[in-house]
């Protein structure tokens, strides 16, 4: 089995970028990770109760020692990373709402990441020739609600583009500062957003479009 902690970084009712992504590890691995978060924190005097996220390094919160000890060990740690850069300025001029639904609500832009995401996770799960789940950083309950309906259509139906049928029906959500999981999702996501470029990081829409005949192509 295979579990993806995932988390977002921006804000989708302003203009910029929006990120979700996080990590997918096995559950085999998963001791080994829970052990090197916190054996990093403990090196460093920092209570395994108090949580880190990228909030507190970006403010200073997080003492810069603690927080390049913690990238680093997330650097050598037994997982693989996904993040995908929603751009909500060159989307919905590419994709008008009157056309699509990628960027037609704050709801879409987010079930628009993460169908990007679980595509990716399926990919991966066939080529471990294995199982997983999806975890996600609860909202509100009201949007955590939309979200699980959005995710059992997809599960049930599959993307445009390929059925998911490796991935576990339904998603489990719940507060990041109980989970070791989704506090890693969030410094691998906001220090993405952050630097934009990098590999294992999709960015949709990624381009202008060049001409008239590279604009038919949407």
């Amino acid at each position: 089995m295979h579990l993806l902690f995932l988390d977002e970084s921006g804000k989708i009712g302003r203009d910029g970028l929006f990120a979700l992504g996080g990590i997918a590890v096995r559950d085999a691995d998963w001791p080994a990770l829970r052990e090197l978060w916190q054996r990093t924190l403990r090196e460093h005097g920092w209570p395994l109760e108090r949580e880190i996220k990228w909030h507190g390094i970006r403010k200073g919160a997080v003492p810069p020692p603690v927080a390049d000890a913690l990238f680093g060990a997330l650097a050598a740690a037994p997982f693989t990373c996904y993040v995908t850069l929603l751009d909500l300025e060159l989307g919905p001029r590419l994709f008008p709402a009157a056309e699509h639904d990628f960027f037609r609500s704050p709801e879409d832009v987010y079930a628009t990441g993460l169908m990007f995401l679980a595509e990716r996770f399926q990919h991966l799960l066939a080529a471990e020739d294995d199982l997983g789940m999806i975890v996600i950083d609860s909202r509100f309950r009201e949007a955590d609600a939309r979200l699980r309906r959005f995710f059992g259509d997809l599960t049930e139906e599959g993307t445009p583009y390929m059925r998911l049928e490796r991935i576990v029906e339904g998603l489990f959500l719940g507060p990041s500062h109980y989970s070791i999981g989704l506090l890693c999702a969030d410094l691998v996501v906001a220090a993405t957003a952050a630097a934009e470029r990098g590999v294992g990081i999709k960015r949709f829409p990624d381009r202008e479009p060049r001409s008239r005949e590279h604009h038919r192509l949407f």
